[in-house]
Parts: structure tokens; C-alpha cells; sequence
């Protein structure tokens, strides 16, 4: 497996891992995603098998985002191996995710723990937010 960082990866590429898992994104955001994030891929030779990224102000606060393996090669350390680098790169900042159902144990496995806060606004409900009546 070699895992590459910020590396030049095709939209198509990473879109093809999201569908892998039944996640059905946005091309053009996915590559805005990309632009403005710190990321790791795997590739078994020349494929595409499995990103992380990650948002970072580079000292306190570090968000990881889409951490994922295509199912074939799940099961295989390489999503252990995409998180070992993102700590690695940010490590010394408070770390931060959200996870799908039924990945809450591998990311503990990793060190987080379960925060008795936390808030979030969704995308599609942002858009039809009006800010200025808050």
C-alpha cells in the first residue's frame, strides 16, 4: 500500500471510492473539499483505494472528514494507517469528527473519546437559514 499526502488525485477517482461505500457526492463540491483540506490517500498500485482529510488551523483545533476504504480492502489497516498520519501531522491539536453508525468503535480504537456536547447545522438547512433574524 503507499500513502501519499496533498497528492494530485482526479475528482473521478475520489468519487468512485465515495460510491464504493453508497455515498453519493457532488463532483465540483468534492474537488472544492479537496482544495481547501489536508488529505492522505491509499492506492493499491495505481488505485485509488481509500482517503482522510482533514481542516486545521495547524495548533489548536484539527476536524477530521471522510475518512474512507473502499470495502474490499476494509478490515486491512489501511483506515488505521490514513489516521495515523493525520495525527501525526496535526499532533498537539484538540481533534475532532463525526462519524457514521457503526464506526464509533474503530475511531475509539484511535484515541477519541465521546464529547457530552456537540452541535451542528446541516448543509441543506444552512442554505434556507436567514442569518440576519438570529
Amino acid at each position: 500500500m503507499k500513502y501519499l499526502a496533498n497528492n494530485d488525485v482526479a475528482t473521478e477517482e475520489l468519487i468512485s471510492v465515495f460510491k464504493s461505500v453508497g455515498w453519493n457526492k457532488d463532483p465540483q463540491d468534492i474537488l472544492q473539499a479537496f482544495k481547501n483540506s489536508y488529505y492522505v490517500t491509499a492506492y493499491d498500485e495505481e488505485k485509488l483505494v481509500g482517503f482522510a482529510r482533514a481542516i486545521s488551523d495547524g495548533y489548536y483545533y484539527t476536524s477530521i472528514f471522510d475518512m474512507i476504504v473502499r470495502p474490499q480492502y476494509q478490515k486491512k489497516g489501511i483506515a488505521k494507517q490514513l489516521m495515523k498520519r493525520l495525527l501525526k501531522k496535526f499532533q498537539g491539536s484538540y481533534f475532532f469528527l463525526s462519524y457514521t453508525p457503526g464506526n464509533r468503535d474503530f475511531y475509539a480504537k484511535c484515541g477519541f473519546e465521546d464529547l457530552p456536547s456537540g452541535m451542528w447545522i446541516e448543509r441543506g438547512r444552512s442554505f434556507k437559514m436567514d442569518v440576519d433574524k438570529l
